[in-house]
C-alpha cells in the first residue's frame, strides 16, 4: 500500500475532513488500510463506514488517478513532501488530498491572504489595488476567487507581475463564480488554483466557510478590505486566529455597512494597514523606497479637503465645516487621502498634511 493512495481513498470517500482526522487521531493511516474491515466497522458509525469501504479498493484508485491524469488534474497528498508544511498542522484540520492547477510550489512560498467583502465599492477596490500591487512585490497573495474584494486582489497580484493562489470551495471542474472562468484559466496558468474537494464536487452554502481555514492555512497573516458585521470574511480571521496568524484590516467609512467589520476589526486589537509598508514593517522587511513623481490623482471632494488640510492642521469638525460635506462623503474623502499617502491623523479625528510629518520621527503613544 502506498501512503499517497490510501489519502486519495480517503478524500474520494466524501466522509469530510473533519471527521478523516478524528479517525486518524485514533488510528494511523496504514493501519486503517491494513485492517479497515476488521477495525473500521467498531471505529466508526454505519454510514462513515460503508463509505469508505466502497472505495477502499486498488482498482478504484487506479481509476480515480487516471482520471485525474487524463483531466490535466494534479494533487499534493499529505504523505508527499509538496504538500503545504502550513497546511499541515492540527489547527487548520489538513485535507487528505490538495487538487490544484498549477504551480504547487507556490503554496510553500511567503504568503499574505487578502478578502473581503463580494460587495465592494470603489473605495474598496482602490485600497485592494494600491495595497496587494505592492504586497505582492514580496508576498504571495492569496484568496478565495470569489467576486469583489477577492478577485480584485487576484487581479491586482498579477497585473503587478507578482503570484497568486486560489482557493476554491468547490472541485477544479466547477470554479464559481462562472463569471471568473477567466481568471480561474489565467491563474491556473500563471499562479495556483487548489481545492481539498475532488474535482466534480460543487460548491454548496457549506463548502465556502470551509475552505477559508485553507485560505487562512496558507498565510503569514489576513489583510481584510471591506467587510459588512457578519461577512465570511470574518470566518477567515476566526480560522487565522485559531492558527496563530497575524490579522490586518483596512479602516474603511463609520457609516458604511461594508467598513463594519473591518472596523470592529481594528477595535478588537487587528493592525491597521493603510499601504503595503505597514505590513513590511509589521515583519521588519525592509524594500527599497522607488520616488514616484507621477501626480496623485484626486477627485472634486479629495481636493477640497486636502486644501483645507494644507492650510493648518484641522480636526474633522472644523474640516466638515469648511468643506460643507456631509459625513459619509467627507470619511471617505479623508480615508481616501490617507490611503493615497497625501493626509495623517496627527491625534483622534485631527488631521494634518503628510508633509508637514514628513520629518517627524516615529513613536508610540
Amino acid at each position: 500500500m502506498i501512503l499517497s493512495d490510501a489519502y486519495l481513498w480517503l478524500s474520494y470517500s466524501h466522509v469530510g475532513t473533519g471527521k478523516i482526522n478524528r479517525l486518524l487521531d485514533r488510528m494511523p493511516i496504514e493501519r486503517l488500510w491494513d485492517s479497515f474491515d476488521d477495525e473500521g466497522k467498531y471505529a466508526l458509525d454505519e454510514p462513515t463506514f460503508f463509505k469508505l469501504k466502497r472505495t477502499r479498493n486498488a482498482d478504484f484508485i487506479e481509476r480515480a488517478k487516471n482520471y485525474l491524469r487524463l483531466n490535466g488534474i494534479e494533487y499534493v497528498t499529505r504523505a508527499d513532501p509538496a504538500y503545504p508544511e502550513l497546511v499541515d498542522q492540527r489547527e487548520v484540520d489538513p485535507p487528505p488530498v490538495l487538487y490544484y492547477k498549477g504551480d504547487i510550489g507556490l503554496a510553500r512560498t511567503d504568503c499574505i491572504a487578502v478578502v473581503g467583502t463580494r460587495q465592494a465599492t470603489p473605495y474598496g477596490r482602490y485600497a485592494v489595488d494600491r495595497i496587494v500591487t505592492e504586497l505582492a512585490k514580496h508576498f504571495t497573495i492569496v484568496s478565495g476567487m470569489a467576486t469583489g474584494i477577492d478577485g480584485f486582489a487576484h487581479e491586482a497580484a498579477l497585473r503587478a507581475g507578482g503570484k497568486t493562489i486560489a482557493v476554491l470551495g468547490s472541485g477544479l471542474f466547477e470554479p464559481s463564480p462562472a463569471s471568473h472562468l477567466k481568471l480561474f484559466d489565467t491563474i491556473s496558468k500563471d499562479g495556483l488554483v487548489l481545492s481539498e474537494y475532488t474535482p466534480e464536487a460543487h460548491a454548496t452554502p457549506y463548502t465556502f466557510p470551509e475552505r477559508n481555514r485553507i485560505i487562512s492555512g496558507l498565510s503569514r497573516g489576513v489583510l481584510v478590505v471591506e467587510a459588512k458585521a457578519k461577512s465570511g470574511s470574518l470566518i477567515t480571521v476566526k480560522c487565522a486566529l485559531e492558527q496563530g496568524r497575524d490579522v490586518f484590516a483596512v479602516p474603511g467609512d463609520i457609516d458604511s455597512p461594508r467598513s463594519l467589520g473591518t472596523n470592529s476589526l481594528l477595535r478588537q486589537g487587528a493592525a491597521a494597514v493603510a499601504d503595503a509598508d505597514d505590513i513590511f514593517g509589521f515583519y521588519g522587511i525592509k524594500r527599497k523606497k522607488i520616488a514616484q513623481n507621477a501626480p496623485v490623482e484626486l477627485d472634486f471632494n479629495e481636493t477640497a479637503v486636502l486644501n483645507i488640510i494644507e492650510a493648518g492642521e484641522s480636526t474633522f469638525d472644523a474640516i466638515a465645516m469648511a468643506s460643507g460635506l456631509n459625513t459619509p462623503d467627507l470619511c471617505a474623502a479623508v480615508s481616501s487621502l490617507v490611503l493615497k499617502g497625501l493626509v495623517r491623523e496627527r491625534a483622534k479625528n485631527v488631521y494634518c498634511s503628510a508633509r508637514q510629518t514628513s520629518g517627524a520621527a516615529k513613536g508610540g503613544l
